[in-house]
């Protein structure tokens, strides 16, 4: 009776020091509203992301955005890559690839639309999906609070692009 007894005290003490582990780790916020400047929304974008970790120096950050300019909407989609040193870091290397979907509205079919200086032609009231490859950096507390990010776009499509993108934000 000795043995078992002293086997589940000991097993409980583990666990009570599991738990005690794990209420000192800080609650990470994973989602992110933010305004972006020159990105994949041309010349602005309201954009939405969300945090899932991969690993403690990896985590993967979908994106869905929305701006519109001379009545065409434009949706930037993308997935990103946050690199770190550790989990509670709060400064990232950041790299992804997206879609811009722009969608004119009627009466915009058959003109040309410039966005950061890429021309986008428009027939037949069609939908225009450039592709947008990110490399950046991401500031972002686990905390929440202020976020911003910075990046090199590459635009390829038609023709081949490289612009920049600024964005300033919230994380909750």
């Amino acid at each position: 009776m000795k043995p078992i007894l002293t086997a589940l005290l000991f097993l409980f003490g583990f666990k009570a020091i599991a738990q005690d582990s794990t209420l000192t780790r800080p609650d990470i916020k994973k989602n992110s509203i933010y305004a972006e400047l020159l990105g994949n929304g041309g010349v602005y974008s309201i954009n939405y992301d969300r945090i899932f970790q991969l690993s403690k120096q990896v985590k993967i950050v979908p994106r869905i955005g929305f701006s519109t300019l001379e009545d065409v909407l434009i949706f930037p989609l993308e997935a990103n890559l946050l690199l770190s040193k550790s989990s509670t870091s709060k400064n990232f290397f950041e790299t992804g690839i997206g879609l811009t979907v722009l969608k004119p509205l009627s009466g915009f079919s058959g003109q040309l639309l410039t966005i950061n200086g890429y021309d986008y032609n428009f027939h037949n009231n069609t939908v225009n999906t450039p592709v947008m490859i990110r490399a950046g950096f991401r500031h972002q507390k686990p905390t929440g609070g202020l976020m911003y990010r910075t990046g090199a776009l590459l635009i390829t499509g038609d023709e081949t692009l490289l612009t920049i993108g600024i964005g300033l934000g919230y994380t909750f």
